[in-house]
């Protein structure tokens, strides 16, 4: 195996650096500039809610406590912006909505998944109630009110934070 000199691997450690960052920021200004637009065509009385304004960061010795945006935005009209979760076992007129891309394996995992805090609970509207949502990737775009408070959801799991489609 030839060592390359120390001159050498510097250089290489700081090309893929540079090539790193230079990918960072685009995708930045793409987010920036998706968000800004999106921020244009909000309709009236709706105000735009994002998944990571769920909690208060750090997390204190409380434990996960409300922010008072989402606290703010109880029973109002808001659009919030996140990943459908992949579940096995769809329930019929509910998904969950996510920050990220997740997969629920719950044959296999049971209650222990990898369900990020800030998930929030889809409800369709009543003409869909009997209706599964089948599973779409990508982010997704949903408007309706935001509720807040413990409740058992149909799929078993406890929800704080529920939006009711339009």
């Amino acid at each position: 195996m030839e060592v390359l000199p120390t001159h050498h691997f510097v250089c290489c450690v700081m090309a893929l650096f540079v090539t790193g960052c230079a990918g960072q920021a685009s995708k930045e200004n793409i987010t920036k500039t998706s968000t800004t637009e999106a921020q244009q065509t909000l309709p009236s009385g709706v105000a735009e809610l994002n998944l990571k304004e769920f909690y208060k960061f750090p997390v204190g010795p409380l434990g996960l406590e409300p922010a008072q945006k989402l606290l703010s935005l109880k029973d109002k009209r808001v659009r919030v912006t996140g990943y459908m979760v992949k579940e096995e076992e769809p329930t019929v007129g509910l998904f969950m909505l996510a920050p990220l891309p997740v997969s629920l394996a719950e044959k296999e995992d049971g209650p222990a998944d990898d369900l990020p805090a800030a998930t929030l609970f889809v409800h369709v509207p009543p003409a869909d109630k009997n209706k599964i949502i089948a599973y779409r990737q990508g982010l997704w775009q949903l408007t309706g009110i935001l509720k807040l408070g413990n409740q058992e959801e149909a799929n078993g799991r406890m929800s704080y934070t529920r939006l009711i489609l339009d």
